[in-house]
């Protein structure tokens, strides 16, 4: 008897409204009231496993960043290195597929009925080279 009188003591009620029901406890109202208990574990359940993925792919990237700076050290990546300094020194190409100024002359003479300002334009050679060429192939010097 003492523990009910305790117990409706602590509720603010009444021996007798204790032990008629009394009100019903006010419960806090829920933040989502339209969400039942299934979908708020279901949801609590995939925010869990959202974090632990993070979580996950945080450490598998500090595993990653502390193995490659390990071979670094170790001086694994040499090859890397040698092929970048490589890369640098490098002097850039000449297009392969661009013709020698001469012999472009030389086939647009042969092959089109091109003026010969226009073949000087195209290739880039003065007109005393581009005469000389034409003067060269006739005799079949060229």
């Amino acid at each position: 008897m003492a523990a009910a009188e305790r117990m409706a003591k602590s509720r603010g009620m009444t021996l007798e409204e204790a032990a008629g029901g009394g009100p019903a406890p006010e419960r806090p109202e829920s933040r989502f009231p339209n969400v039942s208990r299934k979908q708020a574990k279901d949801a609590y359940g995939a925010a869990k496993a959202m974090r632990m993925t993070d979580a996950w792919t945080e450490a598998d990237k500090a595993r990653r960043d502390a193995a490659m700076e390990e071979a670094r050290q170790r001086g694994l990546d040499e090859a890397e290195r040698r092929k970048e300094a490589a890369a640098a020194a490098r002097v850039p190409r000449r297009n392969n597929r661009k013709r020698d100024p001469k012999s472009h002359a030389r086939v647009l003479l042969q092959e089109t009925s091109l003026p010969m300002d226009e073949i000087c334009t195209l290739t880039g050679l003065d007109m005393y080279q581009i005469v000389e060429m034409k003067l060269k192939m006739r005799r079949g010097e060229l």
